[in-house]
């Protein structure tokens, strides 16, 4: 049996945030509250003590305070009867969770999540947790371009999203625009990824499409279009290829009604053990 400790972040919060940074900062810090206390409550007394208990920085905490008094939808602020504050984190189930229904008339919950480890008090870092919830959505993509090659190649048939992934091109650009930054971060963020042995990236040749860039017939966009003197080239965009068992887990479909789709639990036997693209085909 394999149990990993983590906070079920809605995809869909993800990617309702990605754009503001402050927004990002507030669902950082509504996970390191869930981290912080099982009932995702914190007893504000000061600015001082919550900078120490989230390791953030005066001007950040001053930016999440103002945002959280001013009535954003993340975190709630109730008051004691001796007048000190109480910041509740939203709950992301009722927030994110939509209702389905079963073939046998039952009806459950279901939410889409990036699992974000879990950080025991002492060691939550509001700005290390953006940094891993940033890095899932980077590597969301290509989880999802993953799962339905593997499914493809064993002849699966492939629906819904699956389909979708199969037919996407992963160019540095489309990736750029699922984090909201920049081509030359998500450059950056995949050399990372590499180097810790997250993802493989394959590298395609050049290929030349034109002698004289000036005067030439272009057979390729412009914003594809390499040039190298007069000569014009263009490169297939590469392939990316989420190879860490430990960060694939990190995504899930999950019903709350269905046992298996709550947890990491996986049971298998020796005679029979369960591949990778296995377990995928089991929780799509």
């Amino acid at each position: 049996m394999l149990t990993i400790s983590a906070i079920n972040v809605p995809m869909a919060l993800l990617q309702e945030v990605k754009e503001d940074r402050l927004d990002f900062s507030l669902a950082a810090f509504c996970v390191a509250m869930k981290c912080f206390s099982p009932s995702s409550t914190y007893i504000y007394v000061s600015e001082h003590k919550l900078r120490d208990d989230f390791h953030i920085g005066y001007e950040k905490a001053e930016k999440l305070l103002s945002a959280i008094h001013s009535g954003q939808q993340l975190v709630r602020v109730e008051r004691l009867a001796d007048g000190r504050e109480i910041f509740v984190a939203r709950s992301f189930k009722r927030m994110y969770g939509h209702m389905m229904t079963f073939k046998n008339g039952f009806r459950s919950l279901e939410m889409s999540v990036a699992k974000v480890k879990f950080h025991s008090r002492g060691d939550i870092r509001v700005t290390e947790i953006e940094k891993e919830m940033q890095k899932l959505l980077f590597l969301t993509n290509i989880n999802a371009k993953t799962r339905a090659d593997e499914l493809q190649s064993k002849g699966r048939p492939l629906t819904g999203s699956s389909s979708h992934a199969a037919a996407t091109v992963l160019s540095v650009r489309y990736l750029g625009e699922g984090i909201n930054r920049s081509e030359r971060t998500v450059v950056r963020m995949s050399k990372s990824a590499q180097e810790h042995g997250v993802i493989q990236v394959t590298h395609h040749p050049l290929r030349r499409c034109c002698d004289n860039i000036l005067h030439d017939d272009l057979n390729a966009p412009a914003d594809y279009l390499i040039p190298i003197g007069f000569l014009g080239f263009t490169r297939r965009c590469n392939d990316y290829q989420l190879c860490s068992w430990e960060w694939r887990r990190c995504f899930q479909h999950i019903i709350y009604r269905h046992r298996g789709r709550m947890t990491y639990n996986v049971y298998y036997s020796k005679d029979h053990p369960l591949s990778q693209t296995d377990l995928h085909a089991y929780y799509d």
